[in-house]
C-alpha cells in the first residue's frame, strides 16, 4: 500500500505515478470506484475519470503483472467485459460507454512517467 500526493492509498508504485500525474494536471479522478453495467458483473477500474468539459469517461487500468499467466488471463477477461459493455481502447477511438486506457510496466525499461503525462495531455489537452 502506497500513499499518493492526494492522500489516498493505492496498490502499486506505478499507480502512485499515474495518480500523481493526474493530480498534478488538475484532473479529478476516482480510484477503484465500483463500475457496473446492465449485465450485473462489477469491477473496479484503477482510475475512473469523468471529464465534464469534454464529455469523456475514461477507465484507466494499469497492468503491472502481465508476466504472470493468471494475471494476464484475468486481464484478458476484463478487457472483453469492457468491450462487451461499450468501453473500447483509446487506440480504437473509445466506445459509447467510455475509453479504456491500458498501461503496463515494461520488463526491460520499467515505467515511463513521461509517457503517462503525454497520455493525459492527449486525453484532456492539459499540461
Amino acid at each position: 500500500i502506497h500513499r499518493t500526493r492526494r492522500g489516498e492509498l493505492v496498490m502499486s508504485k506505478s499507480e502512485i505515478i499515474i495518480a500523481n500525474e493526474l493530480f498534478h494536471r488538475g484532473i479529478d479522478y476516482a480510484y477503484e470506484r465500483e463500475l457496473q453495467f446492465g449485465g450485473g458483473r462489477k469491477c473496479k477500474p484503477d482510475f475512473t475519470i469523468e471529464d465534464a468539459a469534454s464529455g469523456l469517461t475514461v477507465y484507466w487500468e494499469h497492468c503491472g503483472m502481465l508476466a504472470d499467466e493468471g494475471y494476464r488471463e484475468r486481464w484478458e477477461l476484463k478487457k472483453k467485459w469492457y468491450r462487451d459493455n461499450g468501453v473500447l481502447p483509446i487506440f480504437e477511438g473509445g466506445g459509447d460507454n467510455g475509453i479504456l486506457v491500458e498501461t503496463s510496466d515494461d520488463p526491460q525499461s520499467g515505467f515511463d512517467t513521461e509517457a503517462i503525462g503525454s497520455m493525459i495531455d492527449k486525453l484532456f489537452g492539459k499540461g
